[in-house]
């Protein structure tokens, strides 16, 4: 049953994923941030009058620094998924979450089979054979054409992709702590932790968009398409909630080794959605990084 639960969570938080680096695309990250956490805290207030739990003041202290590494993590997703490819900067996000969990897990007394330090080896691997080959394909056609502009366009274009790929290791790191801290609540608790965990990520996705206004970040008009952006941002936070709140159950039935490493799984669906409707393409060593990640995963999570 945990094992069911974190693939669920793992398909649910890809989708929820691919809807706010899509919307990130139409408005400002931090708002779509904002929204996100807004919007999944509504929908736990809801779940939590159906279910209700017992109130510790510890799972709620878990659940709020859990918020607070998620709450950092978020936005930077949505800003990496919105500069780089999607089908690049969702796997290497989940290579690096998976990555925390099981290094915890080890910590805390868990014993990962030799299978699983293989895997976080090679996923280390697959994670630099994908940086050190971000070109993307309208970098290759610039360079064609001989045009000094469309040289610059191209450079460009290669430093929002590695700066997608920085953003989303990051991103990785901050949802690995937020996956463990989560798991260190008393089941007893039920989904208060995710709860507060949503407070905690609303309170750091206001203080990052008052930060962008100050800035003058969220000049401009977001264009045609930025009401859509803002409904994907709602739906995906939604989503967010439910899938945290499935990851909480698989936790507190399963290894948070395993747990973390399947529901790192996520990106398929990200990649697989941002293939279809996006049209995203990857160069032939991105192709062998990404190819590299199944197995890693896979060794993650059968050992």
């Amino acid at each position: 049953m945990p094992i069911v639960l974190a693939g669920v969570a793992a398909t649910v938080f890809g989708v929820s994923d691919f809807l706010g680096g899509t919307a990130a695309r139409r408005v400002p990250s931090a708002v779509v941030a904002m929204l996100a956490q807004m919007a999944g805290l509504l929908a736990l207030g809801l779940i939590m009058v159906v279910i209700p739990a017992a109130v510790l003041p510890s799972a709620l202290g878990w659940g709020l620094l859990a918020g607070l590494a998620g709450g950092i993590g978020v936005p930077l997703l949505y800003r990496g998924l919105a500069q780089g490819p999607m089908n690049v900067v969702a796997p290497l996000t989940a290579l690096t979450s998976a990555a925390v969990p099981v290094a915890a897990g080890a910590l805390l007394g868990e014993r990962p089979s030799m299978q699983a330090w293989m895997g976080i080896t090679l996923a280390v691997i697959a994670g630099v054979v994908v940086g050190v080959s971000l070109e993307p394909s309208a970098d290759r056609d610039d360079k064609a054409d001989g045009d000094d502009t469309a040289g610059a366009s191209a450079t460009g274009g290669r430093r929002d992709a590695v700066r997608g790929v920085a953003m989303a290791l990051f991103a990785g790191v901050c949802f690995g702590g937020f996956f463990v801290l989560l798991a260190q609540a008393d089941p007893v608790a039920g989904l208060w932790p995710v709860t507060a965990a949503k407070v905690a990520g609303s309170l750091v996705a206001g203080v990052a968009l008052l930060g962008a206004l100050r800035a003058g970040g969220l000049a401009g008009d977001p264009g045609p398409l930025g009401a859509g952006g803002w409904r994907l941002a709602l739906l995906g936070g939604v989503l967010d909630a439910v899938a945290n709140a499935l990851y909480l159950l698989a936790a507190h039935h399963g290894q948070l080794s395993v747990v973390g490493a399947v529901v790192a799984l996520y990106p398929a669906s990200t990649v697989l959605l941002a293939r279809v409707l996006h049209r995203e393409k990857i160069g032939p060593l991105q192709l062998v990084g990404l190819l590299l990640a199944v197995p890693a995963l896979v060794l993650v999570t059968s050992g």
